[in-house]
């Protein structure tokens, strides 16, 4: 009854798409002043179903990829290229949002100041040095709160639309376990870059081959020494394209299962493909490989309690009065095993004298844990309450355990849930873009 039962189906935390950014890459963000922004030409560069992208909206978002690409010091594309690349993300942003606001998703203030503390303390600052770390760099404190919320929001989107059907059995783990190269080290991390040469939704033979074969001209470039961020840039139709195809850090079970099989392979520096992977053609290059196994040893807890439930037709007050006596007799000397089978009304345990045998960390309630973890051994606690009702608890014995396999097997599920999830916003995106009217305006940027 007492026990945190977890769901096993995906669920993609914004924290996982969001809070491991370092501060100023997480969204982005606009430079210009309002009185810049009013002197600008505001016309309409694209149309995007009911709205418009505008010219100022698209030199806003060009200027500030230009000060990333010259923060991680990466060549330059042509203006050209970037606009069309710049276009094509905010175009991808708004057809989101609109869906978003077509199914009533929101971001309040309190889950904002959440978000932002936490993106704060995931990059070891206070607020202060946050907000005066994006004023230093001349970004407005407004601007970014508004990117935050709108991060946020397409994340709940896209959990929405395709997270409920993510998930992940325990045979995909144990089969991911036996096939998978190298998998005894769920700890190695390998840091990739890519380029995604795209496929419509039900490509042609004809269709492959272009897209294989402008995969392949771009693998020679690289091959004659151009600069793989540059192309990405400019080329690549990924997510992270204006990031100069920069994925960050990846476990192999994120990874699609094409490129786990080829990046085990693979030296740092080297550039592989072209690999088909469901939305396109795409190069890989591995930037470094990180992360070392470690023991995962973990404090098992032998305990046992008595529940008591608050009778409907008495006062809370009352409830507690009655827990109050029980912990005052088994002060005073009475058996926890056999008050427990007289008085607990937890079911499964009371027979057994309350035991819960050996539980491991995260299987109990959290305030039945954290008070369960203050105990010294064969001391009863104070009444504890929770959900359920009011508890006694007893510790009987502490034991740590080799947690390694079990995990280990943890690690797989989520890393494979993480690819699956990814795998399938990729494939919405792809189907809601095909869905739309989009119309752009501007020679040049089609």
């Amino acid at each position: 009854m007492i026990r945190n039962n977890l769901n096993c189906q995906a669920k993609v935390n914004e924290e996982t798409g969001m809070f491991k950014k370092i501060i100023l890459a997480s969204v982005l963000l606009c430079s210009f002043s309002m009185a810049e922004a009013k002197q600008l030409l505001d016309k309409v560069v694209a149309v995007v179903n009911d709205g418009v992208i505008t010219s100022s909206e698209l030199d806003k978002q060009v200027a500030l990829s230009k000060k990333q690409i010259e923060a991680q010091k990466m060549q330059m594309p042509a203006e050209s290229v970037l606009r069309k690349q710049v276009l094509q993300h905010l175009i991808d942003v708004d057809l989101q949002m609109q869906m978003a606001k077509q199914h009533g998703i929101t971001v309040d203030s309190t889950e904002l100041n959440e978000a932002i503390e936490k993106i704060a303390t995931m990059n070891h600052v206070t607020l202060s040095q946050l907000r005066e770390e994006l004023d230093r760099q001349g970004f407005s404190w407004a601007e970014y709160r508004r990117n935050i919320r709108k991060e946020m929001i397409l994340t709940r989107l896209q959990q929405k639309a395709v997270g409920k059907d993510v998930t992940v059995t325990n045979e995909q783990v144990e089969q991911y376990l036996q096939t998978t190269p190298t998998i005894n080290n769920t700890a190695l991390t390998y840091h990739l870059q890519n380029i995604v040469i795209p496929l419509s939704e039900e490509p042609t033979t004809e269709d492959l081959k272009k897209a294989q074969a402008e995969a392949h001209k771009l693998l020679e470039k690289i091959k004659k020494g151009e600069d793989f961020s540059r192309l990405a840039i400019e080329m690549s139709s990924g997510e992270v394209a204006l990031e100069g195809g920069d994925l960050g850090e990846r476990h192999l079970a994120e990874l699609p299962e094409i490129f786990a099989k080829e990046v085990v392979k693979m030296q740092v520096g080297q550039v592989s493909g072209p690999l088909r992977a469901g939305n396109g053609y795409q190069l890989i290059k591995l930037i470094a490989i990180g992360g070392e196994n470690q023991k995962h040893i973990v404090t098992q807890t032998h305990v046992r309690h008595i529940l008591l439930k608050a009778d409907p037709s008495m006062l809370p007050s009352d409830s507690q009065k009655q827990i109050n006596n029980i912990y005052q007799q088994l002060k005073s000397g009475k058996n926890f095993a056999l008050m427990a089978k007289q008085y607990s009304l937890d079911a499964a345990s009371a027979t057994k004298g309350g035991d819960l045998g050996w539980v491991n960390p995260g299987e109990l309630l959290p305030e039945f844990e954290q008070a369960m973890n203050k105990l010294p051994l064969h001391t009863v606690s104070r009444p504890v309450k929770t959900q359920f009702g009011w508890h006694l608890i007893e510790v009987i014995a502490r034991k740590q355990k080799d947690d390694s396999q079990a995990f280990k097997k943890q690690q797989v599920r989520q890393f494979l849930q993480q690819r699956k999830f990814a795998e399938a916003v990729q494939n919405w995106q792809q189907h809601i873009r095909s869905q739309a009217y989009v119309n752009i305006v501007e020679k040049g940027l089609a």
